[in-house]
């Protein structure tokens, strides 16, 4: 499976007539780009915003961000079962806007029902914690019916969720006869038999019916759904997509499809493959409720990993609480299936440090990469100059705790309000030591 990569580094990001890129900047048709998202019952419409790194600029809630791809190919398809057709995803040419989001928001939610937190400042104390205060975004802002929000959070989020797969797709589209500033191969060639062979476990949550989170070639990836193996390159070419609920308030250690689309860890692996090893590919394990649903991946999950040969493995998790039994059960059960074992994960620490950090932990699991304690207090200004989205969301993302006098207009919250902060994939800019 062979998936070239072509990619457009944006370094602008303004208003113009035609959807193009030139000099490095993406000029963006505003009515074509709305356009481009469709017409849905439960949304008032949508309106278009820029946001740009260094400007005085908040946008609340949160609740996706893509980066904008198309296929160059006739193999192949962008965002199966989403945008593309039902085809193979990995194979082909696929142009990506490099260093450019698309950042899904929603007004007029007044009486909170849709309970996204995510807080994104383009400047300031939290800019320092998130990637996207470093991407040109183009900002998605939905405008929701409040009387529909009441029996409908679902639908809004569908809605959300195709316009913004739509727009990232048009995006790209439109820049489809520009020039790569660079094209990258992913493939894995065969490699010595001697390297240690290796996979990427990534949990995806797949637990509660008001959070659509995952998809798989279009089909929720919920409680049903048996672990299954993909290739590298389907991960990176949109096999797998997200996008956060109207209920989820922890946005630290959320999978943002940005995130993968550019997974760290994958494109860490492919460097090292026939070097230091074989990369053997992605187990795709999704995390449910109950103790056998648990149980029975894990088994899945083990079973796949031995299946392909593999010595060892990389383990990220969605969430925290009971998928940290997710995150357990694997690492018990390819420890024992002879699989070595390294987990990411963020630390629930508390505001002191000095909580438990996870809700589980067995033995076997002795290699560990922390990204950070999501319970983590930053001070951050009450306003910005422009705020895109919905205010009434800010109190989301408010700590019960009162700033000092030496921060004066000020409010605390927490990491696990500011997206990828602590991101357990790999993007987050945090770690921390034992000691």
């Amino acid at each position: 499976m062979k998936l070239d990569l072509h990619k457009i580094n944006i370094r602008g990001l303004e208003w113009g007539e035609k959807t193009t890129v030139k000099d490095g900047v993406l000029y963006v048709n505003r009515d074509e780009a709305i356009a481009s998202c469709g017409d849905f019952p439960v949304v008032a419409g949508f309106s278009l915003h820029i946001a740009r790194p260094g400007e005085n600029v908040r946008i609340i809630p949160v609740k996706a961000a893509i980066e904008p791809r198309c296929k160059l190919s006739s193999e192949g398809a962008v965002f199966p079962g989403i945008v593309g057709g039902m085809k193979q995803a990995g194979i082909g040419a696929t142009l990506a806007l490099k260093n450019c989001a698309v950042l899904v928001t929603e007004s007029g939610d007044e009486g909170l029902k849709c309970r996204t937190g995510g807080l994104v400042d383009m400047s300031g104390p939290a800019a320092e914690y998130t990637p996207f205060s470093k991407t040109f975004n183009l900002v998605l802002e939905a405008h929701v019916r409040p009387e529909r929000l009441k029996d409908e959070t679902l639908s809004t989020d569908e809605a959300c969720r195709f316009a913004s797969f739509r727009l990232a797709a048009y995006l790209a589209e439109r820049c489809a006869d520009i020039k790569a500033d660079e094209v990258k191969c992913y493939e894995l060639a065969p490699a010595d038999e001697k390297l240690p062979g290796v996979v990427y476990v990534m949990q995806m949550l797949g637990q509660n019916p008001e959070i659509i989170d995952f998809h798989v070639y279009g089909q929720l990836a919920g409680t049903t759904m048996i672990p299954t193996m993909l290739h590298p390159n389907e991960i990176l070419d949109g096999a797998v997509t997200t996008f956060l609920g109207a209920h989820c308030t922890v946005c630290s250690d959320k999978q943002y499809m940005y995130e993968v689309q550019n997974s760290p860890v994958i494109e860490e692996f492919f460097e090292q493959h026939g070097k230091r090893l074989r990369f053997l590919g992605v187990i795709l394990h999704n995390e449910v409720i109950t103790l056998e649903g648990k149980q029975r991946a894990s088994l899945f999950t083990a079973k796949l990993a031995k299946l392909f040969g593999a010595e060892g493995a990389v383990l990220v998790t969605e969430g925290h609480g009971n998928p940290d039994e997710d995150i357990m059960l694997n690492v018990k059960n390819l420890e024992a299936a002879g699989v070595k074992t390294v987990i990411i994960s963020d630390e629930l620490g508390g505001r002191d440090g000095k909580s438990p950090g996870l809700a589980d932990w067995v033995p076997e699991c002795d290699a560990m990469v922390s990204v950070g304690n999501t319970h983590q207090l930053l001070a951050i200004p009450e306003r910005l100059e422009t705020l895109i989205g919905n205010p009434a969301s800010l109190e989301l993302v408010r700590a019960a705790i009162s700033c000092g006098p030496e921060e004066p207009e000020h409010f605390y919250t927490e990491l696990i309000h500011i997206p990828c902060s602590c991101a357990q994939a790999g993007i987050s800019r945090l770690s921390a030591d034992w000691i």
